[in-house]
């Protein structure tokens, strides 16, 4: 039986994926970048607060964030512009 770091290792090719495109334009390059959550100190026991960044890709075309890449827990909670 295999943990789940004993697993065998597939050899994955890219027949075998399938394209992600942009929600609003259909664009199919991304480009990465972060969502930055600030963590109150009181949280952390740290003198200061602190920052949690969240990565997450956007369309270099017209810049959306598609939502399959916000997580679920942030859905209600940011402002994409």
């Amino acid at each position: 039986m295999f943990g789940p770091t004993d697993r065998p290792q597939q050899k994955l090719s890219v027949k075998d994926t399938s394209e992600v495109v942009c929600d609003t334009c259909k664009g199919n390059v991304f480009n990465q970048g972060m969502f930055l959550r600030k963590v109150s100190a009181l949280l952390t026991g740290q003198p200061k607060d602190s920052y949690l960044p969240i990565d997450a890709f956007y369309c270099v075309k017209c810049h959306t964030v598609n939502d399959c890449f916000i997580p679920e827990e942030l859905k209600n909670k940011i402002q994409l512009i």
